[in-house]
């Protein structure tokens, strides 16, 4: 295509033009760079949105795993906890369990967002 215009514009400095004509053709000179610059950017973006793409897959796919695996601790977690606070209730003692609640509490409401994230 440039190369096109570059054949036109030997042809037409043989003849004599305007002023106007002449800068015409310069313009359509430029464009062609231009479109030219556009073709290489888009052809860039392209590539990096693709990589972005799949870096995006890859860490939703790491993300599901750890969800997986913070269920399942999650799950121990819930279940030790209830056996603790009940033996501590048989003997009549008090156990330090607001960190382990808190936590529990927190994995519990953050997974309800994470997961219309991750699946």
């Amino acid at each position: 295509m440039y190369k096109e215009y570059l054949q036109k514009l030997e042809n037409l400095k043989g003849k004599e033009l305007k002023g106007t004509e002449l800068k015409s053709k310069r313009i359509d000179l430029g464009i062609v760079d231009e479109l030219e610059k556009y073709e290489k950017e888009l052809d860039k973006g392209r590539d990096e949105l693709m990589q972005f793409a799949t870096d995006a897959r890859e860490a939703i796919a790491k993300g599901v795993k750890e969800m997986n695996r913070l269920d399942s601790v999650h799950k121990v977690a819930k279940l030790r906890l209830a056996d603790a606070e009940t033996a501590a209730k048989d003997l009549g003692v008090k156990l330090p369990l607001k960190g382990v609640k808190g936590a529990i509490s927190a994995y519990e409401q953050q997974k309800k967002s994470l997961t219309k994230v991750l699946k």
